[in-house]
């Protein structure tokens, strides 16, 4: 019976990363989504879209500030329960993958005096990406590729395909995985970045 529960469990959560994305026309639309499910989704929408933002290139603190506000509201709390407190170890997270400076003291104090372990060593990760998302993030903002009738996720993993960096272009491949993207331009970039790239010693 207990490796029935785990197997479904499993397939659910199997579901659950490898869920479509949704799509959107502009990155005020993108945002304007994220916020509602921070204020209305439930456990997993929010867990996965907090994620998903390591491969956004999103740092809009329009969004981010938000995060930090539920992070800053409950990182002492000792009454949390599990699902809450896995909640609050994303949030920590993603304030790293904004790559905004602003969010350093957050972080550290977090780091410092969280209740949780979990949550305390989340926030370290942050802080220790903190400066590479920031590189990141503006290089795919630097790009001047500009695509016609493409969502905006689309447009953002083919920049984050032609940025000269392996590890951005690596979350663009993971992105296109777990949000099973089919546009064929983009899976035609990624089959020629992969035939450039797989024959490489490094």
């Amino acid at each position: 019976m207990m490796m029935k529960y785990k197997t479904w469990i499993g397939a659910i959560l199997l579901l659950l990363v490898n869920m479509p994305a949704y799509s959107f026309d502009s990155v005020g639309e993108q945002i304007d989504h994220y916020l509602k499910i921070l204020e209305k989704g439930g456990h997993a929408s929010k867990v996965q879209m907090l994620e998903r933002l390591q491969w956004s290139g999103l740092s809009d603190p329009r969004l981010y500030d938000e995060i930090e506000k539920q992070l800053l509201e409950q990182y002492q709390n000792e009454e949390l329960d599990k699902y809450e407190n896995s909640l609050l170890s994303h949030r920590a997270r993603a304030l790293g993958y904004s790559g905004n400076e602003k969010y350093r003291n957050s972080l550290a104090q977090v780091n410092k005096a969280a209740f949780q372990k979990r949550v305390r060593q989340h926030a370290k990760k942050a802080l220790s990406e903190l400066d590479k998302y920031k590189n990141w993030n503006r290089m795919i903002a630097e790009s001047d590729i500009t695509i016609e009738g493409k969502s905006v996720e689309v447009t953002t993993y083919i920049k984050m395909l032609n940025v000269n960096d392996t590890f951005v272009q690596r979350q663009a491949a993971r992105a296109i995985y777990h949000e099973v993207q089919e546009d064929p331009d983009l899976l035609a970039l990624v089959a020629e970045r992969l035939e450039g790239l797989y024959l490489q010693d490094n």
